[in-house]
């Protein structure tokens, strides 16, 4: 395989026993491997791990169903040292130097930080430091969560730049249906190109460890594809499935990538939120598709939210399609204002884009960022 970055994410189920503790055997066995691709130095790893709640709740013997948030939060802040205590030990026998990197959604939303992030991987990874990735679930709530790990692996892997993202869960790939309840299940080798049935097909929950099942990977495959990184989703119990995998056999599911966006429009499509939208005439719509323009003010229509200049909004049509995502040159403010004033017969040609075409992606038909 022609990857030399990867990002292995490897799921709760991954790490633990059945009574919800950290398996050292399992974690011994998927370090060894990383451990290999790492010490190769052909391949640069950034290990993405769950695992923390997990932890916490089997050291503190508390049940996992009808856990509160602060409950849940105690325990990540108990199992994150339990964790990373662990990966030090096993990756020091080795003769590893790792790193832990605490994150939250806001921390990828926000433009600074994720330089900050990507500039913090570049330099442990060009010093031979092996990051490892988690959410910060200590202080993390619903607004501010990836909301699940599958999706924390795939914005690390758009981050950092990768070349392939490997989500190691405790099936071997995505299935026609369900293969624990339908004994004609099969499993799909190559993906090229996710669709309606696919998404289908992959279902709902994860396991009672994970908070991500086969539909999040799903997900989390679409962001990283169509920016160029190709997934594979694998058991982390087949033997030695990551050397496997980079030797190039065909193990789990593979999702081929398609032209990657730049670092600035992957960011722009899924490491964002979204604070209004823009509504646009036709003509704007069509400048936008066909001619691939910037955004300029006699298309917008109608102002929705309340943001500032710099956010990252929805541009949509009079039917309500979304066209794009882009970060615009005023706020919400001033936008409503120049409308009035153009209602009022003020010409707007001489201001500068509304969203300029390199601050902007425009998604398809088919759901692809372009």
């Amino acid at each position: 395989m022609s990857a030399k970055r990867i990002v292995v994410k490897i799921g709760s189920s991954s790490l633990t026993n059945e009574q919800g503790r950290l398996s050292v055997e399992k974690m011994s066995g998927l370090v060894n491997q990383v451990a290999n691709l790492q010490t190769r130095q052909e391949y640069e790893v950034i290990l993405v791990s769950s695992g923390a709640v997990a932890a916490g709740l089997g050291k503190l013997g508390w049940p996992r169903p009808n856990i509160t948030m602060p409950e849940k939060q105690a325990a990540a802040a108990v199992g994150q040292g339990l964790l990373i205590e662990l990966y030090q030990k096993l990756f020091a026998e080795h003769g590893i130097v790792i790193a832990q990197l605490l994150l939250t959604r806001s921390d990828i939303e926000d433009r600074k930080r994720f330089i900050h992030i990507r500039n913090t991987a570049e330099t442990l990874m060009r010093h031979g430091i092996l990051p490892i990735v988690n959410e910060n679930d200590t202080v993390t709530v619903e607004q501010i969560r990836f909301g699940d790990n599958d999706t924390l692996g795939s914005l690390v892997a758009l981050v950092t730049e990768a070349d392939l993202l490997v989500l190691l869960t405790d099936i071997d790939g995505l299935y026609t249906a369900n293969p624990k309840t339908d004994p004609d299940a099969t499993r799909i080798q190559d993906v090229w190109e996710i669709t309606p049935e696919l998404e289908e097909a992959a279902g709902g929950n994860g396991t009672a460890l994970g908070t991500g099942g086969m539909k999040t990977k799903l997900t989390a495959a679409r962001m990283a594809v169509d920016s160029g990184i190709d997934v594979v989703v694998a058991s982390s119990s087949e033997p030695n499935v990551l050397s496997r995998i980079m030797e190039g056999e065909s193990l789990g599911t593979r999702f081929y990538s398609k032209q990657r966006l730049s670092s600035k429009k992957s960011w722009i499509a899924y490491g964002t939120r979204t604070e209004g939208r823009l509504v646009i005439d036709n003509g704007a719509v069509r400048a936008l598709i066909e001619r691939a323009s910037s955004l300029l003010l006699p298309g917008i229509v109608e102002v929705e939210g309340d943001f500032h200049e710099g956010s990252i909004v929805q541009v949509v049509s009079q039917d309500g399609r979304l066209i794009g995502k882009g970060a615009v040159s005023f706020s919400d403010r001033d936008l409503r204002l120049l409308i009035e004033r153009r209602q009022l017969g003020e010409k707007l040609h001489n201001y500068h884009e509304v969203i300029h075409r390199d601050a902007m992606v425009i998604q398809s038909r088919e759901g692809i960022f372009t």
